[in-house]
């Protein structure tokens, strides 16, 4: 923390001097502007003019992957990835044998492609420029994706080859979601590219929310289309399904048109949702109550929302 003294400057003003390491950090001089932003009562926030053409701050990490679980190594590059570190190396005596697999891995996150490569070493470097994405066009997109994953898997109780197609649209959600968090921590943490998509923290905060339970469905819709592949008895799950299909589109519906009354059907209609589904096989019903969950949650959403979105 870093302490200022006010200074009286003139009859209405104050002034106070800024760290040479601040001024230093954003290339600052005499004349540049800083812009004040005030945060509720008890907080004024100061930012650097936004200069267009400022390349963004370049990270690097270094993961070993030595003595490491690929689903460690899958950890720790989601982690980098969604941290916003713009190269990461991957090192260490055991890369050959783990090539196949991590590249595997890569594929799962947006614009980040194997730039070099050796006997001890992959480097992955990220070529996405965040100002060039819409977060909520992402946003929709990820919604659309477990819209056909949902029809998929209603079909795919009658032809089991579609659930095939039901993974390959999960690992489509999964890069959606893994850019969004990108995405949003980094308006989090840089004021000019939250600017840039035009998003409040409020908004960034109700994103990551929404972003979360989208992906959670997604999941959970998965699992259920390979779990009912081996149930004889259909009938019942194809029903369920179609009324949490039904529950979902209008929680979606409720959320971008910011309906508070669907909204509110959606939380009512919850309890009777969760009873039908404790009647099927235990797997299927804990399942279809996580996905009715992850569906009220999004209502939630829009209940709880202070401001009409625009």
């Amino acid at each position: 923390m870093i302490i200022r003294r006010l200074v009286k400057a003139g009859q209405a003003s104050h002034t106070i001097s800024l760290p040479k390491e601040w001024l230093d950090k954003h290339r600052l001089k005499k004349g540049d502007l800083v812009y004040l932003h005030e945060r509720g009562d008890h907080e004024l926030l100061i930012t650097p003019e936004n200069k267009g053409d400022e390349p963004l701050p370049q990270k690097e990490i270094t993961i070993s992957v030595d003595n490491k679980e690929l689903s460690t190594l899958q950890r720790e590059i989601t982690s980098a990835y969604i941290n916003n570190y713009n190269t990461i190396v991957l090192a260490g005596s055991s890369i050959a044998a783990k090539t196949k697999d991590i590249r595997k891995m890569l594929h799962d996150f947006v614009a980040l492609e194997v730039a070099e490569q050796s006997a001890k070493s992959i480097v992955a470097k990220d070529l996405l420029n965040v100002k060039d994405v819409n977060v909520e066009k992402t946003v929709r997109r990820m919604d659309m994706l477990v819209r056909s994953m949902l029809q998929d898997s209603v079909a795919a109780l009658d032809d089991a080859k579609l659930i095939d197609s039901v993974i390959m649209r999960d690992e489509e959600v999964n890069r959606a979601y893994f850019l969004l968090m990108r995405l949003l921590k980094s308006s989090l943490a840089n004021k000019h590219i939250a600017d840039s998509f035009q998003l409040s923290n409020d908004q960034i905060l109700n994103f990551y929310y929404l972003t979360i339970n989208l992906e959670n469905f997604a999941d959970y819709t998965k699992h259920l289309a390979e779990y009912v592949g081996k149930e004889k008895k259909k009938s019942n799950i194809k029903e369920m399904f179609e009324r949490v299909e039904k529950s979902y589109l209008d929680a979606m519906k409720a959320y971008f048109v910011s309906d508070r009354k669907l909204a509110e059907q959606v939380a009512l209609d919850r309890v009777g949702l969760i009873t039908s589904a404790s009647e099927l096989s235990p797997g299927v019903a804990e399942l279809f109550k996580s996905m009715i969950t992850a569906t009220n949650n999004v209502a939630r959403l829009v209940m709880d929302n202070s401001e009409e979105k625009k």
